[in-house]
Formats: C-alpha cells, sequence, structure tokens
C-alpha cells in the first residue's frame, strides 16, 4: 500500500569511506555500583577519622588541660559524697577541666573512694594529678592550721628525713630514723633487704595536729602514696615493657630524676640508659658516683670516679643496687615509656633551652657536644 498513513521504512545506516565511529560523541559509562560504594566508605572514613581525632583532641584537654598548673586553692570534700559529687566539685571550683571526663577516669582506674576533708588543689590540675592529691589523704585546710609538709622529687633517704625534721619539729629524731629504717609496711614494689631509698613519693601532703606527731604513720602514707602512683602508671608492666624488673624501673627513673633539667629530657635520658644496658656499657652517670661518694654538688674528682662503690657506674657494669633519690611521677612515666632512638652519650648544652641535653649516637658527636658543655662552663 502505498501514501502517509504509516511510518516509512529507513534503511540501516552504514560506515564508508573516512568515517571512523571513535568521531562520533559516546556517552560516559555509568560508573559501577562497587565505585560508589568505596568512594562512599573513603568519603566517610574521612569524616570519621577527622571526627574521632577532634574527640581524642578534646579529651586529652579534658584530661590535661594545656599549660602549667593554676592557682592553688583550697577544696573542702563534705562528709558522704559520692564520686559524682566530687568530680561536680572539683569542676565548679575549676580544678578538672569536666566532671564527666573525671569520673569516668576514676571509674576506670577503679577509684573514687575518698575521704571528707580539705584538700590544697590547683585550678587546670591534671585528672591524675588531682587523683594523687585526693588519694594522698585529708587534711585541714591552710585556713584551720593544717600543717603543710613539701618533699621535692630527687631527695634522698637522708633528705627526706632532714626535710620532715625541719618542717615537723613535733617529730622526734630518733622516732623518725627508726620509722625510715624499720617502717610498718613495705612498698609492694620493693624487695627483700632493701631500703625505703627511692620508694617515697615526693609530694605536698597535708597533715593534721595527731598526724603531726605520729613519725610511724606519715612514714606509712608517703609509701601508700607512691604505690598509687606507681600503679597509676603502670609499674607492675616493667618486664613486658622494658625488659627490666619494677624495682630496676625505679632506679632508672630515680637517675633520670637527678640527670634531667627539663621535661623533655627524662624519655630520651631512660632510652640513652637501656641502650647502654643492652649493649653491656658503663652507663658513665655522674648522680650515681655522687650518691657513692656522698658529694650531691661538689664537683667530682678523678678519684671519684675510680672509688670501688657499686654505685660507681663508671667502673662497672649495670644498674646500681637501688635507685639514688625520690623519683617524681614524670621520671616514672619516662623509665617505663624511653624515646625511641640510638643515642649512647648525652651532655648538657643549654641548647636549645637552658638546661637542655644534646643526645649522640656516637663519640664523636658527642665531644663535640661536651666541647660546647666546657665552652659554656656547664659542669662537663
Amino acid at each position: 500500500m502505498t501514501g502517509d498513513s504509516g511510518p516509512r521504512y529507513q534503511p540501516p545506516v552504514t560506515l564508508s569511506g573516512g568515517d571512523d565511529p571513535q568521531d562520533w560523541d559516546w556517552l560516559p559509562r555509568r560508573t559501577s555500583t562497587l565505585t560508589r560504594a568505596v568512594i562512599i566508605l573513603a568519603s566517610l572514613g574521612v569524616v570519621l577519622l577527622i571526627a574521632s581525632l577532634w574527640v581524642k583532641s578534646w579529651i586529652d584537654d579534658r584530661l590535661d588541660p594545656p599549660g602549667d598548673e593554676g592557682s592553688e586553692l583550697v577544696v573542702n570534700i563534705p562528709q558522704g559524697a559520692s564520686t559524682n559529687d566530687i568530680a561536680r566539685i572539683l569542676e565548679e571550683q575549676g580544678v578538672v577541666a569536666n566532671s564527666t571526663v573525671f569520673r569516668y577516669y576514676l571509674r576506670y582506674k577503679d577509684s573514687g573512694d575518698f575521704q571528707a576533708g580539705n584538700y590544697v588543689l590547683n585550678e587546670d590540675m591534671s585528672v591524675w594529678r588531682a587523683k594523687d592529691v585526693l588519694l594522698a589523704g585529708p587534711a585541714p585546710g591552710p585556713t584551720d592550721d593544717a600543717l603543710r609538709v613539701v618533699l621535692p622529687e630527687g631527695l634522698t633517704l637522708v633528705q627526706i628525713r632532714a626535710q620532715l625534721l625541719e618542717q615537723l619539729p613535733t617529730f622526734n629524731g630518733e622516732d623518725l630514723a627508726r620509722a625510715l629504717a624499720f617502717p610498718p609496711r613495705r612498698s609492694a614494689y620493693q624487695p627483700a633487704n632493701s631500703t625505703l631509698e627511692g620508694m617515697l613519693f615526693p609530694d605536698t601532703y597535708l597533715l593534721d595536729s595527731a598526724t603531726s606527731e605520729d613519725e610511724a604513720a606519715l612514714v606509712v602514707r608517703l609509701i601508700n602514696q607512691f604505690d598509687a602512683v606507681a600503679s597509676e602508671v603502670g609499674l607492675e608492666a616493667a618486664p613486658d615493657t622494658v625488659g627490666v624488673t619494677p624495682y630496676e624501673a625505679v632506679i632508672v627513673a630515680s637517675l633520670i630524676e637527678k640527670e634531667a633539667l627539663i621535661d623533655e629530657d627524662r624519655a630520651k635520658i631512660a632510652r640513652v640508659i637501656y641502650n647502654r644496658l643492652v649493649l653491656g656499657w658503663p652507663l658513665q652517670i655522674d648522680a650515681a658516683v655522687r650518691y657513692a661518694v656522698n658529694k650531691p654538688s661538689d664537683p667530682l674528682t678523678l678519684s671519684d670516679l675510680d672509688v670501688d662503690n657499686p654505685y660507681n657506674v663508671y667502673n662497672r657494669t649495670g644498674l646500681p643496687p637501688g635507685p639514688i633519690a625520690a623519683p617524681g611521677r614524670d621520671s616514672l612515666v619516662a623509665a617505663l615509656n624511653p624515646a625511641e632512638g640510638f643515642w649512647m652519650f648525652y651532655a648538657r648544652t643549654d641548647d636549645p633551652v637552658p638546661g637542655a641535653h644534646t643526645f649522640s649516637a656516637n663519640a664523636q658527636e658527642h665531644e663535640a657536644a661536651v666541647a660546647i658543655c666546657r665552652e659554656r662552663n656547664l659542669g662537663c
């Protein structure tokens, strides 16, 4: 049939001559389902990573606020206060940054059974420092005529005894000496046949009138505080983390305490000590020799460095037999968490800041650092 009543037949298109299918405009293929899924998951991963980093930073700032601690203040923990109440009080007073974070930290550390009373705390404290002060026990605040005993880091047992007698005129020298030599209890980390050297925690302690006349009770309190902080920093895990016994880690911490002048050097000094122990090198730490010859500050002589004493780590290898001072928290942490590095030497150079040491992996680098130390008359 002819006419315009239906569709016309169209012959198939054929390519001829210079016609090329690649000259045509082709539509792009659709992205596969798998590719789209990978893109979505990758984007989601980036978002989650950014969010987790932000959350971690937020929590870190609430666990340990940046900067130094603030002003000292007296905080009263009332009778019957729960852990939630204590956390709220400390946040309201500006001691901790966030009560919820502090409360969960106490729960994680299985702490929180604190006694009622007055505590001397600081604004903007880390949660672990606040916990340590609470664990140290309550006492009437300064406004209530409390006695405050301050024991700085790095004191020997003899120096601690002298400090206690100086700050507590009510103490009897013979009774205190007896309590230090034969304490009512020993530290959980103290081996048999060892003294309390290094096992009394340096801190600020508040004493009421009864405690200020009980030498043995205060010694026990210093031991308890050491054990609490040691447990907090994981001292019992020393064999797994750094390959030494917990007591040996305290010895390392005491060496760090006497050698480090700035916090940034503590973990590096720890690494030098462990590197030398592994290779069987003498530690050659002046602070240990000073302890051996009882020279806290006078310059060491060649005869001092040659003295026959187990604490002379110039003429023998290994650690000294015991701590040489009372290490603080930062030195204990450094002893358990040494920095990564191949350093074998260090010398004070005051570069980049006063008190800083220069760490070297070989003798040539060390000699250059020692030359700077001598040029600046820094005790080398």
